[in-house]
């Protein structure tokens, strides 16, 4: 277990996460729905989705690697900013005509419309190695599994905000809903910006690493940068794009959909748990394949069934058994170097899925405008399975909830 001092460090960073997820959300549940209302069409959204993800990916690159020796607080907080400014701005727009530019902007830059869980975003590799500096190797896969679920616990309140019409009278109207919504993100960022001015940020020196220490680290990160390529292309093809495929599929709105994304989120909250647990008795790989292979089974079935009750009961079962998985596969991820390369650890580990999910949006959106509403679900099915396979053969030996 953590020292109480650890948990005293631990937990305004944790707090921030969850504080932050109400507006992500929010966002999941009605931005991409707000786009449509505003004459988006499918191509179009899935190019700003594409767009965001490669923002995203450069400047994960520059920042994770950057906080292993300047600190990460500084970071973290840049982050919360430019939500604040982003949110605004959203806000902003609604108050009179809305600005394309000003949306695809703030779809870009603030990441809106991505379901990160919680996460910071470009900036989580920054969280990441931030939180591995505070935990003992052992308890990593645990705790950043309870990191995981706080996210989905905060985006499961936070996409109930479709509800907001029935709640407040003035959120009755489309722009006032989406005025709301922005309010939301933009409250949870302020609230996440004063919890991580608590956080301490200690920064180890750099240190002299001998080569083969280095060529075998690389070694590993080659074969996780190959091997999680699959796992994002195979959830860009889909997962962004979930509202949308309901609101084409059975024409529903953001009441009916943030309520099936909210259930999706408690439940990958709950799961989340269960995998920290299961991770310590089980091993973290084992762990992973368990929960994606479950997941895997569930995606398969979202487009074949004949009812929006059906077809959210698979989607939710789906989002809770994928992404209960978050935290034991950045614990393996941060495990595979030393102390000061964490950061840029994590940041591989992020844009590896990045940059092959980029495309996915794009070529999802093309099939679905066309008609194809399953395909992208099989697809990210056949290669969800790849990605199973090559992560336990790559990384069944290197277990990071067990002590060597």
């Amino acid at each position: 277990m953590t020292d109480f001092r650890t948990q005293t460090s631990v937990l305004p960073l944790m707090a921030a996460r969850t504080a932050r997820s109400l507006g992500q959300g929010a966002l999941s549940a009605n931005f991409i729905l707000e786009l449509k209302r505003l004459g988006w069409s499918a191509p179009s959204i899935g190019l700003i989705l594409t767009a965001g993800i490669l923002f995203s990916i450069f400047a994960t690159l520059m920042i994770g690697p950057a906080s292993d020796r300047y600190g990460r607080k500084k970071f973290l907080l840049g982050y919360e900013f430019l939500q604040l400014a982003c949110a605004m701005g959203g806000f902003l727009t609604e108050l009179g005509t809305p600005a394309n530019w000003i949306l695809g902007t703030i779809a870009i830059v603030g990441g809106f419309g991505q379901t990160t869980g919680g996460g910071a975003g470009a900036f989580s590799p920054v969280e990441q190695s931030w939180l591995s500096r505070l935990l003992p190797p052992e308890n990593r896969g645990a705790m950043f599994s309870l990191n995981t679920a706080l996210g989905f616990l905060g985006m499961s309140a936070g996409a109930l905000t479709g509800l907001y019409p029935h709640l407040i009278p003035v959120a009755a109207t489309a722009s006032g809903l989406a005025k709301f919504v922005f309010l939301t993100v933009f409250g949870g960022a302020l609230l996440a910006l004063l919890l991580i001015l608590l956080v301490p940020d200690p920064i180890d020196p750099y240190e002299s690493i001998p080569p083969e220490t280095l060529s075998h680290e690389w070694s590993l990160l080659r074969t996780l940068i190959g091997i999680n390529a699959l796992n994002g292309i195979s959830l860009g093809l889909y997962a962004p794009l979930m509202a949308y495929w309901f609101s084409v599929r059975f024409n529903k709105g953001p009441d009916s959909i943030g309520i099936a994304m909210s259930g999706g989120y408690l439940l990958a909250a709950f799961l989340s748990l269960m995998a920290g647990r299961l991770s310590s008795r089980l091993g973290t790989v084992p762990t992973v394949i368990v929960g994606r292979g479950a997941g895997l089974l569930f995606t398969i079935l979202i487009p074949v069934m004949p009812t929006f009750p059906l077809a959210v009961l698979a989607h939710v079962l789906r989002v809770a058994l994928n992404q209960s998985t978050i935290g034991p596969r950045q614990a393996l991820s941060i495990s595979l170097v030393g102390e000061t390369r964490r950061g840029l650890a994590a940041s591989l580990h992020n844009i590896s899925m990045q940059i092959p999910q980029s495309v996915g949006p794009t070529l999802g959106a093309a099939l679905l405008a066309h008609g194809m509403l399953g395909l992208p679900f099989y697809l990210g099915a056949l290669l969800q399975g790849a990605y199973l396979g090559l992560y336990y053969k790559a990384f069944s030996g290197h277990d990071p909830s067990r002590k060597s």
